[in-house]
């Protein structure tokens, strides 16, 4: 026992990971025909396809709220994919290309939290002086 804590188990993360995702529903109806109909599209978020591109033109299309585009990305986080739910973060991104910065705000709160996520997962390394340097050169040398 170190820290008051087993073996490094912390009972708050235990309780995070447990609750991270209770909020996304099962399902969500997606508005179709321009919000001038009560029409939507039924979409189960604990089967969702494998490519998202369909899914992610539709959103594009009927122009639906950043909310859809969250809930959607963190269903499929929900299910450890976490490529995919950043390329539909990106692709709401560019659909919103037009609104204002402040609009975006939530989008690239969701790209940060799964990023945040994908870090705490990889492998930890310990990199060598010159490699380390190595690589912040070469980062900063690509990236203005």
């Amino acid at each position: 026992m170190e820290n008051g804590h087993t073996n490094g188990h912390h009972p708050v993360e235990s309780a995070m990971r447990v609750t991270r995702f209770s909020d996304i529903p099962s399902a969500i109806d997606i508005p179709v025909g321009g919000g001038r109909t009560d029409e939507a599209v039924e979409l189960n978020l604990d089967e969702l396809p494998e490519d998202p591109t369909e899914l992610c033109d539709l959103l594009d299309a009927e122009e639906v709220a950043k909310g859809y585009w969250t809930t959607i990305a963190l269903a499929y986080a929900k299910q450890r994919k976490m490529d995919l739910a950043e390329d539909i973060i990106h692709k709401g991104l560019s659909a919103l290309s037009r609104s204002k910065p402040e609009d975006k705000l939530g989008l690239y709160h969701c790209l940060c939290w799964l990023q945040l996520i994908k870090i705490r997962a990889a492998p930890r390394t310990r990199l060598g002086r010159r490699e380390a340097y190595s690589q912040a050169s070469s980062l900063a040398n690509t990236h203005p």
